[in-house]
């Protein structure tokens, strides 16, 4: 088997993908620091996939699968180990008596309050390392980038 080159190699490392990639894993992780070091510790990287894509006036296990891009039966493992904890219920859809309806609980709501003075912090972090021009600058970009897929 023949080495990789050097170039190959590079380019692996520092190809704008894996930047991001890189990049959500550290707001990701410091986010979850932040959310644990306000009482919800229990909550794990994999949960927030769930609480991020629920719409807060409720919504369908399949919905939120799609919105999150997995599968149905890995958003109901999830919904399943969220309504443990407290943090979601499952009520019957009124309107599709087969489905449930997936809606934050009180406790889920005060972890979503807690996220967002957490989203406030990161923030505020990144932009004491960039500086107001360039914060305000990548999230253009970023925003070019979503409204313009190639």
């Amino acid at each position: 088997m023949s080495p990789l080159s050097k170039n190959l190699i590079e380019m692996r490392e520092n190809n704008i993908g894996r930047l991001f990639q890189q990049a959500t894993r550290a707001y990701s992780e410091r986010a979850l620091t932040l959310l644990h070091e306000r009482g919800f510790s229990d909550i794990t990287l994999f949960h927030t996939v769930l609480i991020s894509n629920l719409d807060t006036s409720g919504s369908q296990i399949t919905t939120i699968a799609d919105k999150a891009g997995i599968t149905k039966q890995a958003m109901g493992q999830l919904v399943n180990e969220l309504e443990s904890k407290g943090y979601v219920k499952k009520t019957k859809n009124q309107h599709d008596k087969r489905a449930y309806l997936i809606q934050f609980t009180e406790h889920g709501k005060d972890a979503l309050r807690a996220a967002y003075e957490v989203k406030i912090i990161i923030d505020n972090e990144y932009q004491a390392r960039l500086g107001v021009d360039n914060l305000k600058t990548l999230r253009t970009l970023l925003q070019t980038l979503i409204d313009n897929p190639a």
